[in-house]
């Protein structure tokens, strides 16, 4: 396997050099040309919707394609985040008839994975010269398809242990100060509505990146969830990047994500959280900035919404927290603030079981994540629920808050003193 900054023109020597002593001389009575073609060509659900009527130039169509033999190169497929082939290595003949004429054009397509922090793939074709003009009209439409991809109702995952997911949390469940509420969305619905064309009229790309920043337990997650089914709603695809597979936080996740972003004619929504996780040392950080610069990210026209989470935004180079461009926009998601807030929170959770006399626990919560609410009122439900009441008793509760009080406080100080006698813990749990 090829690693390194020279393995895309590795594998295209190998397959150029095979091409050369092997496949070129079984035709001595034709112009062959050897040319590196779009990715789309031999992606898999795009040949599959190659429509055998369409009409290229000359009165050729598109015939289908078979596998050959080839030491040169493996045969393998890729597969989508929604678990189906896509793109595939190997070699091929694709057969292009003449309704005219009867005659059959065949063209010798040959592609190869590669490693490079990331799996890419190369790919090349060898055709008559004079076929050019045939294939450039066959790839055009290739590309067409391969960015036309259909609105989904799940979220796509890149790098993590499934290939989807259904978003649950409306935007209604959302408890936060509702500035902050107001100003998030208005941002996100601003950048789809109005602000793409206005980037294009700057000669920008659409590609806009907000960073939501807070302890553990404020309810970013949520907020990315909720964002994500507001996005599908409105048929935009929506990909999540995740750390959750044993490769971790890769950066080729990011560029993955983004190419997918950009082989869609979609608006899309890229959520990734723990973005300090991707900046571990200097080579990640100088990919991540080029990212967020725009240098090496792919360009979707209909727009593209990178929203990043962090639980430790010290963590993060200053060189993309106070660089405009890098971050547009950082939004931090705080504690428990009012009193109003906090009771509206505890509601929320209890439901039908909320009574009037709950708002004394409420005022205890200033200060405390969403996370420590939502715990709060789930225990003390199941210990409700346990005892056979019919009712949640201020009792119950205060039992509930104080219990998780005491777990926190003992945990904390668990952890000073673990830290005292040379463990190294990284943090408290959140």
């Amino acid at each position: 396997m090829c690693v390194g900054g020279n393995a895309p023109s590795l594998k295209l020597d190998i397959m150029g050099a095979w091409i050369e002593a092997e496949w070129i001389p079984r035709y001595p009575d034709q112009a062959l040309e050897t040319i590196i073609i779009s990715e789309s060509c031999i992606h898999e659900d795009v040949l599959t919707r190659f429509d055998p009527a369409f009409a290229l130039p000359e009165d050729f169509t598109f015939g289908g394609y078979e596998r050959i033999e080839c030491p040169a190169v493996v045969r393998l497929h890729n597969v989508t985040g929604m678990g189906e082939l896509s793109d595939h290595s190997g070699a091929y003949i694709y057969r292009f008839p003449n309704a005219n004429t009867a005659e059959t054009i065949e063209v010798l397509v040959m592609s190869a994975y590669y490693h490079d922090g990331g799996y890419y793939i190369a790919a090349v074709a060898c055709l008559p010269k004079s076929f050019l003009s045939v294939w450039t009209a066959f790839s055009n439409e290739c590309d067409r398809l391969w960015r036309g991809m259909e609105p989904t109702d799940k979220v796509i995952i890149v790098g993590g242990r499934s290939a989807s997911f259904v978003p649950t949390v409306d935007w209604v469940d959302i408890i936060l100060p509702d500035d902050l509420k107001t100003d998030l969305m208005q941002d996100v619905e601003s950048f789809f509505s109005k602000g793409i064309d206005i980037y294009r009229r700057l000669k920008l790309k659409p590609f806009r990146k907000l960073l939501l920043a807070g302890i553990p337990g404020t309810g970013k997650t949520m907020l990315c969830s909720a964002l994500a089914k507001w996005a599908l709603d409105q048929t935009y695809l929506v990909i999540y990047v995740s750390s959750a597979d044993k490769e971790g936080a890769a950066f080729w996740k990011i560029e993955y994500a983004l190419s997918v972003a950009a082989a869609s004619d979609l608006p899309t929504l890229i959520l990734l959280e723990e973005l300090d996780a991707y900046l571990r040392d200097d080579d990640d950080k100088a990919l991540v900035l080029n990212v967020l610069d725009g240098a090496e990210s792919k360009e979707n026209d209909q727009g593209t919404l990178l929203i990043a989470t962090t639980n430790y935004p010290e963590a993060i180079d200053a060189r993309i927290l106070k660089r405009p461009g890098r971050l547009d926009r950082i939004f931090i998601i705080p504690e428990i603030r009012s009193r109003e807030e906090a009771e509206k929170m505890l509601r929320h959770y209890l439901g039908d079981l909320w009574r009037d006399e709950h708002r004394s626990v409420a005022r205890e919560m200033l200060g405390y994540p969403g996370a420590f609410v939502r715990e709060v009122a789930i225990y003390a439900m199941t210990q409700m629920a346990f005892s056979g009441q019919e009712e949640l008793s201020l009792a119950l509760l205060e039992e509930s808050f104080n219990s998780l009080l005491d777990q926190i406080t003992a945990k904390d100080d668990f952890l000073t003193q673990q830290r005292g006698n040379g463990f190294g813990f990284a943090g408290a749990m959140g």
